[in-house]
């Protein structure tokens, strides 16, 4: 966490719970008051479990089964009413069962910087899906709120961020062309590792964001999903 400040100090991290879900290290770090990033409903409850207040997690599985979506939905137990999709079909399903879900678009990244898990083959609208994916929200009457990447775990190259944060600016712009509510979160993905590796991320990752997202800092909440290796 003190690396993760010093190098990233402006980025909140969610941790991503299918990393290591072990409930000992996630006790300690909801005491931290760490923000949470659960993939499955199994995830959800228990970081609910441990006090955490459902502001602090991101449903960011983007192809979710719908009792998932139902358990999400209920907002007197759960109200966890941020998730991710890149499908219209995703957008469908929480239409239907979770309509007052803010959602977030994630795209594929081009590159994958030659990671040991390429998150690209797996999820990911691809660029020229974007803007009928926010034409579809837009008339299905859901909020955009963010727009989401993730590079891949385990040894991405640092020169992979610029291109994927400049497509993730491209959602912002569309929005706004097409006249969608302000669009207000950037979730970077995780599968950050540890030493020099993570500090050339870092040190790319906050030059990208300066040169693609100067004029909004004001408004803008950027997370990423830090694992347990870095």
């Amino acid at each position: 966490m003190e690396k993760w400040t010093n190098f990233l100090p402006n980025i909140h991290p969610f941790y991503a719970v299918k990393c290591n879900p072990e409930p000992s290290f996630l006790a300690i770090l909801a005491a931290m008051g760490s923000n949470f990033d659960c993939a499955s409903r199994a995830e959800i409850e228990y970081v609910l479990s441990l006090g955490v207040s459902p502001d602090r997690i991101i449903f960011s599985n983007p192809c979710k089964p719908e009792p998932a979506i139902i358990f999400a939905a209920k907002a007197d137990r759960v109200g966890a009413n941020v998730t991710t999709f890149d499908s219209t079909d995703e957008g469908e399903k929480i239409k239907k069962l979770h309509p007052k879900c803010e959602l977030v678009l994630r795209i594929k990244p081009m590159k994958d910087g030659n990671a040991r898990c390429p998150m690209g083959p797996k999820y990911g609208a691809l660029p020229q899906e974007v803007e009928p994916l926010l034409r579809a929200s837009q008339i299905a009457g859901l909020r955009v709120s963010g727009a989401s990447f993730h590079i891949g775990s385990g040894d991405a190259d640092s020169h992979a961020y610029p291109e994927a944060i400049a497509a993730a600016k491209a959602i912002f712009d569309t929005a706004a062309r097409l006249g969608l509510p302000q669009i207000n979160l950037l979730d970077i993905g995780g599968g950050f590792t540890a030493g020099q590796q993570f500090e050339n991320e870092a040190t790319s990752i906050k030059s990208s964001l300066q040169d693609y997202f100067h004029d909004q800092d004001r408004n803008l909440t950027v997370i990423a999903e830090p694992t347990t290796k870095c």
